[in-house]
């Protein structure tokens, strides 16, 4: 944007530009950019002769740099405090962004950062400690495969394939679906990526045995595409597809051994993230 002013820019998803995702100069003021995800960009957001702009509540994820500002004063966390919730409590805060790379503290648990996030000249007094929306989740958040028409022929193994939501799910557990008078389950399940990675275990046939829960909720972002490996146990229900489109995404194939050690590479099991 250029010579702009009281312009909102506002819930939106920047990925993948080969410049900033969002660049403001010669000059930009009083403009509010408010939950944005900035991701997989050469830069974040670039201000060039751009002041008191108010920036708060956006991702910063997996960019070359996150900001590139100069001696500027622009205010980078919201100018009135907010009520949001964090890991099952309610708070009312002043909120800055998510930066994935800030390394301080949060002591009293309340999901803002103890210390302000250094920008050149400027700060974010208030940085998030998860990604924002996580402060405002929503009560049902899933990817769901559906059930297959015909999950004929069944039989456990190792899936291993890649997973590309088009909506971002905070994933707290696995849900299997079982083929009928079967105890079809996930008995090991890992999600990663080129720096990340999260695994959970069965624990037997316990109380709601369809289910994994994880040690921690994690969130996989709208699309970006995750590997994963899902070992099954008796006789869960198998989509068989190379490449399964569903609403809240796509899920591939790369390859199934059952417990025969035969390979296929269109077998993907029915799962439910939520």
């Amino acid at each position: 944007m250029q010579n702009c002013g009281y312009v909102n820019v506002i819930d939106n998803e920047i990925i993948s530009n080969r410049a900033s995702g969002i660049i403001l100069y010669a000059p930009c003021s009083n403009n509010i950019i408010i939950k944005n995800t900035l991701l997989n960009n050469s830069g974040g957001i670039c201000l060039q002769d751009s002041s008191n702009n108010n920036i708060y509540l956006n991702n910063f994820i997996n960019n070359t740099y996150n900001v590139a500002s100069y001696n500027l004063a622009n205010i980078w966390n919201s100018t009135e405090k907010i009520t949001y919730a964090y890991k099952g409590k309610t708070y009312e805060n002043y909120m800055g962004n998510y930066w994935d790379d800030y390394t301080g503290s949060d002591a009293d648990g309340d999901g803002i950062g103890d210390t302000p996030y250094s920008i050149d000249s400027d700060k974010d007094n208030y940085p998030l400690m998860e990604p924002w929306e996580n402060y405002f989740a929503p009560t049902r958040n899933i990817f769901d495969t559906g059930q297959p028409e015909n999950p004929y022929p069944s039989i456990f193994g190792t899936h291993t394939g890649k997973i590309k939501p088009n909506h971002s799910v905070i994933v707290n557990t696995i849900y299997t679906y079982s083929c009928s008078g079967t105890g079809g389950h996930t008995e090991y399940v890992r999600f990663e990526n080129e720096s990340w990675n999260v695994t959970a275990k069965w624990d037997g046939y316990k109380e709601d045995w369809h289910n994994i829960t994880f040690d921690e909720p994690f969130t996989l972002y709208a699309g970006l595409t995750y590997n994963y490996t899902i070992i099954t146990g008796s006789y869960p229900q198998i989509h068989h597809n190379k490449t399964l489109t569903v609403p809240d995404g796509e899920i591939t194939c790369l390859e199934f051994i059952d417990a025969n050690r035969k390979r296929y590479d269109d077998w993907i099991p029915a799962i439910r993230l939520e």
